[in-house]
């Protein structure tokens, strides 16, 4: 049974809170350095894929960067309402582009509303939930026992039972008054309202990932996060053990201001203050990757244009620009999609296509719903997974932390 957050006052140890200052230093530093419109959009809408690829991967929820992207075209676009087009894509690619829509939503409604409510997280959950199996559970606070590892049949041998579902309403309505405080540290607050999300675990399905997205409701809310999202997710997704170590450790026993509640909070502290130590760095190699990538498209763009006899280099507001501008953030599209995204005609979004494809920037993929030809950039798409592996390797200097789970 965890203990309630809302007003409660937690003292950090000198050591701790500068740590917590630091982390905090990086983050602010970070949104200071961002890249101007509209560059910092098309960042954004990278990131926020990133974040939520990585946070589905954590719950075993698996699809190709590739199938998440068309299908995002497809729904973005609309093209379809025939259940047969839907049917092209798995539960997997379905499953994290709700979550991509999920988290979304968590930076911006929930960040607008003045106070965020039960049923603002239960319509989070609900739309993770869209379309799946789980579909018809969503949205609703569980009336059952659930629990983590173990088996199917009984909590005996689970790793972790959470509380009865009696309690469950009013410790969410709690943790949301929580998430509504104005707090003076961000990244603690966010650290807590997560895992005290993860410790209720309030639902029957997608815990994980709304639990993750609350981080970024949190950190929106309180101004340290805003117009992007940092790759949290990813980091926790490669160092899967002391993230679950963490949580295991705030999970203590014994009051609210008990030596064992402040040790168990540190530690968990420390592991969500080591994801997004990471999750800045790697947010600053995307913004520096992507300033690369954009030269060397520049450069195969001019080479194209000169081998085809085209003086100069295009317009600034030219088409073409435009929309290389997009594809980080937009790495499938059809031309029917770039009218809309750059707001130009068909025709000038369908030539602006063609230059990338014959200049090597975009490469044309199987035919999009009803005959239109869809076009990726798989430069983009590979960031991510470049990314995943880079952080696998990266070490964290936890040495109180037991990850023998």
């Amino acid at each position: 049974m965890p203990d309630r957050l809302q007003g409660c006052s937690i003292t950090l140890s000198a050591e701790l809170g500068a740590e917590v200052a630091a982390v905090d230093k990086l983050v602010r530093a970070f949104n200071d350095a961002a890249p101007t419109s509209p560059h910092l959009e098309s960042l954004a809408r990278f990131l926020l894929r990133s974040e939520a690829v990585a946070s589905s991967r954590i719950e075993g929820v698996v699809a190709s960067a590739r199938a998440i992207a068309h299908l995002e075209l497809m729904l973005a676009t609309q093209t379809s309402d025939d259940p047969r087009t839907h049917r092209r894509f798995s539960d997997g690619a379905r499953e994290v582009v709700n979550n991509v829509l999920a988290l979304r939503k968590a930076v911006s409604t929930l960040t607008e509303t003045p106070t965020v409510s039960v049923k603002d997280i239960n319509d989070l959950q609900a739309a993770l939930m869209v379309d799946t199996e789980q579909g018809e559970l969503s949205g609703e606070l569980r009336q059952v026992q659930n629990w983590v590892g173990g088996n199917a049949y009984s909590p005996q041998g689970a790793e972790y039972v959470p509380p009865a579902p009696e309690e469950v309403e009013a410790l969410m309505v709690d943790l949301a008054a929580f998430v509504s405080e104005e707090h003076p540290l961000p990244l603690v607050q966010a650290a807590l309202a997560h895992a005290q999300f993860e410790t209720i675990h309030p639902y029957t399905d997608g815990n994980g990932r709304t639990g993750r997205a609350l981080i970024h409701t949190v950190l929106a809310r309180q101004g340290l996060a805003v117009g992007h999202v940092l790759p949290i997710s990813m980091s926790l997704l490669a160092h899967a053990r002391e993230y679950i170590a963490g949580l295991n450790a705030y999970r203590y026993v014994g009051a609210l201001d008990s030596s064992a509640a402040e040790a168990g909070r540190d530690i968990w502290i420390r592991v969500f203050l080591a994801a997004t130590r990471d999750a800045v760095a790697e947010a600053r190699r995307f913004t520096d990757e992507l300033v690369q990538m954009r030269k060397s498209w520049d450069r195969k763009l001019a080479s194209h244009r000169a081998a085809v006899g085209t003086r100069g280099a295009p317009r600034k507001d030219a088409a073409v620009v435009r929309l290389m501008e997009q594809l980080p953030g937009v790495p499938i599209v059809t031309a029917r999609a770039a009218e809309s995204l750059i707001g130009v005609s068909f025709t000038s979004a369908s030539g602006a296509l063609e230059q990338l494809a014959e200049a090597g920037i975009v490469q044309q993929v199987k035919e999009a719903q009803r005959g239109a030809r869809a076009y990726v950039s798989t430069d983009v798409l590979d960031l991510i997974n470049e990314a995943e592996h880079r952080l696998t390797y990266t070490k964290w200097e936890l040495p109180e932390l037991d990850t023998r789970v």
